[in-house]
């Protein structure tokens, strides 16, 4: 067994939910996985439970930590990444509400357009590009143009990444990169 500290990267994808435990020089000591699923509800539209997420992260982490042979005190750092424009959609007690709209659901189409088309001087931060139909702004104005409720109960809608730094810390954030090029 490789004398601690250790670190943990955890990398949530679009099928699954992988963890890796590195030695304090960066070599890989286990790397463990869990698979989930994802709905096509319908065409262009792609969607996940953001609690089957957690269930395969615990499940990955779980067996890394048996398999790799590494007391959970040891860790001294964890590193998550995660799929950028995915959204989810939670109540004021940060319990989701419906399945998350995956980065490649498209059904924001006509939302981003219209986005694009205000010339918002914010459209800077993009280099005053395309606005795409997979970012936050568009599939949040896409849920409260066509999910009414789930919008008006929604005491957040946030990225997988800040959801998944939230369940793990209690503590809400977001990425300057992702708020400034594609918010």
């Amino acid at each position: 067994m490789v004398e601690g500290p250790y670190f943990v990267g955890i990398d949530g994808g679009t099928e699954s939910i992988r963890v890796g435990i590195f030695d304090r020089e960066g070599t890989p000591v286990i790397f463990a996985g869990e698979e989930y699923g994802l709905k096509h509800p319908r065409s262009g539209w792609a969607e996940q439970d953001p609690d089957e997420w957690w269930d395969c992260l615990v499940k990955a982490m779980r067996r890394a930590l048996d398999e790799g042979n590494v007391d959970p005190q040891e860790i001294s750092g964890i590193s998550v990444d995660a799929t950028t424009c995915t959204v989810v959609a939670l109540d004021n007690k940060d319990r989701v509400l419906r399945p998350a709209i995956m980065w490649m659901d498209v059904r924001a189409s006509d939302q981003a357009r219209r986005v694009e088309e205000t010339g918002d001087p914010a459209l800077k931060y993009n280099g005053y590009g395309s606005v795409s139909a997979e970012w936050m702004p568009c599939k949040a104005l896409w849920l409260k143009e066509n999910e009414p409720d789930t919008y008006d109960n929604a005491g957040r809608i946030c990225e997988y990444l800040d959801w998944i730094t939230h369940r793990l810390t209690g503590e809400w954030t977001a990425s300057i990169n992702t708020a400034s090029f594609r918010w």
